[in-house]
């Protein structure tokens, strides 16, 4: 900003000096030929018509300390061409103007140039002719020239500090934020101030301290998640330790047989919970979005279903599918995390021999049509004032013992408003029975249908 002042108030000297030096020139020779004819009229207007014209003597002396002639205009008074009847001193012998043509001319005597002006009578009879050194009226315009310049420079000189020191101070402000930036601790992400910040600066400012908010809330939930995860991990880990510890201990085959079953389960859940970490993980970066497309949302329901049909018949749990057509504008794999964390939910609070049921569709609202999808099931139910609280991170349902994680309704809920969709809870099959279904809406249908 400070080179582009300076530049720009070097330009504008510049031009200015250049605009001033041409229009001084033109005015000092405007104004000096306007002289040269106005005293060359006068003169000629002040000599008695229809006499003769006799000067004799030298001429009156200026008294002393009379003021010295600084304008050196000299003229001539000329009868018939021929006789030169009055002269200021320094004025030549010969003509000024040797043609005697009136008007303006740059004469050349004795080698040094003259601006002359020629005017004469109606007779003919008198000339009057006006000069002044052409060496004079440069000296003059040099140093007019000179004035001007030096002015010109002086009040740009004035103009460039006081526009220095308003740019300066407007930047006050934001030297001291770059200071408290530099200044500050690591991962400290309050606001900046933007008090006393220029009006063009403050809505940039605003952004960055709205930009470093979202971090910060990042950051704060990636220390949750770290926090949460070591938390989650500990149990199983720790299950996992114990139970190898008393299969190595077990005296017979049985004993070991009971505490490797119970090492499988450990492990099982600790697969489930890490492979639930990292869907969250996933969703936290925001890897989501360019995955976007078309898909049949009844083949996604058949495909997870099909993953959990050993699972369910080896509990004694069977799985129930009601499906329609219907064609949704989602993430893949973001749905089939969120079908397969309900269905995996569904089973493990179904006692043995329960039923869960599968459907998507279509339903009219008065907004439109809707497409939902639904997982309900026949287990003991959520408790009403439970069924919000459910879908935050690491929370469990009291009395529902070792059973979940916390993680996977959450999963389901971060999905879901990702997509846009209302997440509704009721009763299951029977009751109490437990019911999620996931309503997707019905404007980007109507765009992608």
């Amino acid at each position: 900003m400070m080179l582009a002042l300076g530049f720009s108030i070097t330009l504008a000297w510049v031009i200015s000096l250049t605009t001033l030096f041409a229009f001084t020139t033109h005015s000092e020779h405007s104004v000096g030929d306007t002289t040269l004819r106005s005293i060359a009229i006068k003169i000629l207007l002040s000599i008695p018509a229809g006499k003769a014209l006799k000067v004799e003597g030298p001429g009156l002396q200026l008294r002393e300390g009379a003021f010295a002639d600084k304008e050196q205009i000299t003229f001539q008074v000329w009868e018939g061409k021929k006789r030169l009847v009055i002269g200021t001193p320094d004025a030549p012998a010969i003509p000024l103007r040797q043609d005697f043509l009136e008007g303006f001319t740059d004469s050349s005597i004795a080698g040094n140039t003259w601006r002359v002006f020629s005017i004469s009578d109606r007779s003919g009879r008198i000339y009057v002719q006006v000069g002044k050194p052409r060496s004079v009226v440069d000296k003059q315009l040099r140093n007019e020239s000179l004035i001007a310049l030096g002015l010109a420079t002086l009040l740009l000189a004035l103009a460039g500090l006081l526009m220095w020191r308003a740019v300066r101070r407007s930047l006050r402000p934001i030297v001291a934020i770059e200071n408290a930036v530099r200044n500050r601790q690591k991962f400290d992400l309050t606001p900046l101030p933007v008090t006393g910040l220029p009006t063009e600066v403050r809505p940039l400012v605003e952004s960055f301290n709205h930009l470093m908010n979202q971090l910060d809330e990042a950051v704060q939930g990636e220390r949750r998640f770290i926090g949460d995860a070591a938390h989650e991990l500990r149990t199983p880990l720790s299950a996992l330790y114990a139970q190898a510890e008393v299969a190595l201990g077990a005296v017979t085959m049985a004993e070991k047989n009971a505490a490797l079953v119970k090492l499988l389960v450990v492990a099982e859940r600790s697969t489930r919970l890490s492979e639930q970490l990292l869907d969250l993980a996933r969703l936290d970066a925001g890897v989501h979005a360019p995955l976007r497309g078309d898909y049949d949302l009844d083949e996604i329901v058949v495909h997870i279903a099909s993953e959990f049909d050993v699972a369910a018949q080896k509990s004694a749990r069977t799985i129930h599918l009601a499906t329609e057509p219907c064609r949704i504008h989602c993430d893949v794999d973001e749905i089939g995390i969120l079908l397969r964390n309900l269905v995996d939910n569904a089973l493990r609070y179904t006692a043995v021999g329960g039923q869960i049921r599968v459907t998507c569709g279509h339903r009219a609202t008065g907004r439109g049509e809707k497409i939902f999808l639904e997982v309900a099931d026949d287990g003991p139910g959520v408790p009403l004032e439970e069924q919000t609280a459910i879908f935050d991170r690491f929370h469990r349902v009291p009395g529902s013992g070792t059973r979940g994680s916390g993680i996977g309704l959450s999963l389901v809920a971060e999905i879901a408003r990702l997509h846009d969709a209302d997440i509704e809870t009721g009763n299951g099959i029977g009751e109490p029975g437990f019911c999620v279904r996931i309503v997707f809406p019905a404007q980007r249908l109507q765009e992608k249908r």
